[in-house]
């Protein structure tokens, strides 16, 4: 038996390369450092005229470079074997399972559903190895196990029949990849790193392109006139409330994460300006979990009331956090200069 360190919520479910690597950084205390100098922005682009527009963050896989090494795992004839040495070695696994062959799964023999899991262990005396994934044991996200004998079967009929028709997900760790850990000397943020982000961050939608794109605090901006534009008549699917939620979801996580990472700042420096910071992100965050219920009103009532309070709440989240930003630019600017002379 043996299993490596994994957290199983790390929040980033509408984000699933994110959360399978940040199940292992978040698991290693040495890596906190780098993960609070990332995830600084999110990105807006809008999809077309009756969908919602798209908001991620700005950081992609490649992101990782840093910290972690993935590297494919070559096609063997005893795959468990494989990854019971990986382990032992302290490295975890990234795999693809089509999930229709998965008991554990909420899709076993329902659909067809290619998603990876984060193999972190196994147990001889239990023949099985440990993974977290995606709607597994009738959670969104946690831990399972499957057998030996079906994953050695799943991994090789993977690489027989469905090699081609999946190779999109090539760059993602299809179908396996081993993760090792890279020695990370950092011991705080990087602010220079945080610093440029919020620099980049300031790109504002174009208000006469029809595809347009936006980043940081002009993410607000457009969303505020993009509800007025419901309110007054734009068009948006029905089935897109779904998604709309999902990305309520995922910029409450950002509200959520800027005042962690405040705190985490806060840790190492009794700046009055870290306080003042993240009372202004607590303002922020409430505004945001207004703008969740407000629109699950919308939704339940298509009152269009609804739609000009959320332009209204998108606007102030607007100006609050082009305050921020500022504010975060200007304590991030002191911390480097001081931090070279010395004091």
């Amino acid at each position: 038996m043996n299993h490596l360190p994994v957290v199983e919520a790390p929040g980033f479910e509408t984000e699933c390369y994110h959360n399978i690597r940040l199940s292992i950084v978040q698991a290693h205390r040495e890596l906190m450092p780098w993960y609070y100098s990332h995830f600084m922005n999110l990105t807006l682009k809008t999809a077309g005229e009756d969908l919602f527009p798209v908001i991620r963050f700005e950081e992609h896989l490649e992101v990782y470079s840093d910290i972690i090494e993935e590297t494919p795992l070559p096609d063997c004839e005893d795959w468990v074997e494989q990854v019971r040495n990986c382990i032992d070695k302290g490295r975890y696994l990234v795999v693809y399972f089509n999930w229709r062959h998965i008991p554990t799964s909420r899709y076993f023999k329902k659909q067809d559903i290619y998603h990876e899991a984060l193999v972190y262990g196994y147990d001889d005396s239990r023949q099985t190895l440990q993974f977290v994934a995606f709607d597994v044991e009738d959670k969104g996200y946690g831990s399972s196990e499957v057998p030996y004998s079906l994953f050695n079967d799943e991994m090789k009929r993977l690489v027989a029949e469905d090699m081609h028709s999946q190779r999109w997900f090539a760059f993602y760790g299809f179908p396996a990849s081993v993760i090792s850990l890279r020695d990370s000397q950092r011991t705080r943020p990087d602010t220079r790193s945080m610093y440029f982000a919020l620099d980049r961050g300031r790109v504002r939608a174009s208000r006469t392109e029809k595809d347009t794109f936006a980043a940081g605090y002009y993410v607000n901006e457009y969303l505020a006139g993009y509800f007025r534009q419901l309110a007054e008549g734009r068009p948006l699917q029905v089935k897109e409330f779904v998604y709309w939620n999902i990305i309520v979801h995922k910029m409450i996580l950002h509200k959520s994460l800027m005042l962690q990472r405040i705190d985490y700042m806060r840790g190492s420096s009794g700046s009055k300006q870290l306080e003042l910071l993240k009372a202004l992100y607590v303002k922020v965050k409430t505004e945001m979990d207004r703008v969740k219920w407000t629109s699950i009103k919308y939704q339940r009532t298509k009152a269009s009331v609804y739609l000009h309070q959320l332009a209204d709440h998108f606007h102030t989240l607007y100006e609050l956090e082009k305050r921020a930003a500022a504010m975060m630019m200007e304590f991030l600017t002191l911390s480097h200069l001081n931090q070279n002379l010395g004091h």
